[in-house]
């Protein structure tokens, strides 16, 4: 007791020796030789007197992760591991569960299941929150962790217990998952009565760009009334694929605009004179679940009032992410470096685009939509989409 006593005391007596010292001196931003100082400094005192011992590579993950999520919820330390995920999905295809997930006010929320997954399949939905992976606590601060032993989970071929929170329920829900082979086909099509098109578009990846070449050739083999673009729980991806989309439906105007600190983060998109889908009426799906690279499509046709928007306001995810290896690591960074606007110069970050004929649907009747919408089978059932296709076919149906 004496012992402790006499430590506490110490430990008070310095503290406001230093606090007293520090009251005096002009409050001042650190230089950045001082932050590496102290970070230095907090490392070694966790070395030599934490309960634990840390490895260092846990160390400097925190480190690293807690500078990038004091920034905003979408700049994040990518480990090895996180950083294969990442690339798997921009290319198309990958084995695991399904699930796209981001950090939102500390919480662990679903942007959307992916088509063909098993998450889509149990019934997942965009907006549940994850609270628990088996025995795991899913939270902001332990994302890394979380996502490795996801990933660990499907190089075994193990089924986890997701324990995740809904809107409407009081009670927490549990599902099951077991991994799958995922093709991420980022589109399907299909044409409905009166010559009306559909076209899904459910991410952008590298494969996008194409796939919605050839399904424009598709669809245009035959008179098209109008088109379907359907960006419902669309989570995003990447800005280029999104503006060459965007292309193909305009001839003119602006695209979309970035801004940021840096040179390159200046950037003007504009449309080039060739349309592939030439002058076909429009009308464009989105919900909740649309966010960044689909909010840039679905501006850049509502502004440059190429197409009508129904459904739901988007997400709202204004900032553009550039993703930065680290050498020697094995991992990177995702730093948010520019903000962009819509053609009408509107920031939609955290606020959304609203479209023209609001239309909600309640978590069972996504649902019905989440798990059916590829195949089309009962179509006629999806209010929001029954919609659009009464705007371009107004005729009975």
């Amino acid at each position: 007791m004496r012992r402790t006593a006499l430590l506490v005391g110490l430990l008070f007596a310095a503290w406001f020796s230093w606090a007293g010292q520090e009251l005096h001196r002009d409050e001042a931003a650190p230089t950045p030789e001082s932050a590496q100082q102290l970070v230095g400094a907090i490392a070694e005192l966790i070395r030599d007197y934490y309960v634990d011992d840390v490895p260092e590579q846990a160390l400097l993950d925190g480190a690293l992760r807690g500078m990038l999520e004091s920034l905003d919820p979408h700049s994040s330390y990518l480990s090895p591991t996180t950083l294969a995920l990442l690339r798997d999905n921009n290319r198309g295809q990958y084995y695991g569960y399904g699930l796209e997930v981001a950090v939102d006010e500390g919480k662990i929320r679903v942007i959307t299941p992916l088509g063909g997954s098993s998450a889509e399949a149990a019934g997942i939905l965009p907006g549940d929150i994850l609270l628990q992976v088996d025995d795991l606590v899913a939270s902001a601060d332990n994302l890394d962790p979380l996502i490795a032993y996801i990933k660990q989970s499907s190089l075994e071929d193990r089924r986890l217990l997701l324990t995740l929170a809904r809107q409407d329920s009081d009670t927490p829900l549990q599902i099951r998952l077991s991994p799958t082979q995922i093709q991420i086909a980022s589109s399907n099509s299909d044409t409905l009565p009166n010559n009306v098109g559909y076209l899904r578009i459910s991410n952008f990846s590298q494969r996008t760009v194409y796939e919605v070449r050839d399904a424009a050739l598709r669809l245009q083999r035959g008179p098209l009334a109008g088109l379907v673009v359907d960006l419902r729980n669309n989570p995003g991806g990447l800005l280029d694929a999104a503006v060459q989309v965007a292309d193909m439906f305009l001839t003119q105007g602006t695209i979309v605009t970035t801004s940021g600190r840096f040179y390159d983060a200046n950037s003007e998109y504009r449309a080039s004179s060739f349309a592939l889908f030439g002058d076909v009426p429009l009308v464009v799906l989105i919900n909740q679940g649309s966010a960044s690279a689909a909010e840039i499509l679905a501006g850049a046709l509502k502004d440059n009032e190429r197409a009508l928007l129904v459904g739901e306001r988007s997400y709202g995810k204004g900032t553009v992410q550039s993703l930065i290896p680290l050498l020697g690591q094995g991992g990177a960074i995702k730093l948010t470096t520019a903000r962009y606007a819509t053609p009408a110069g509107r920031e939609i970050d955290q606020i959304g685009i609203e479209p023209d004929f609001i239309i909600p649907l309640d978590d069972q009747q996504l649902e019905d939509i989440v798990s059916g919408i590829d195949e089309l089978k009962s179509w006629k059932d999806d209010r929001q989409l029954l919609a659009a296709y009464d705007i371009l076919a107004p005729a009975p149906h």
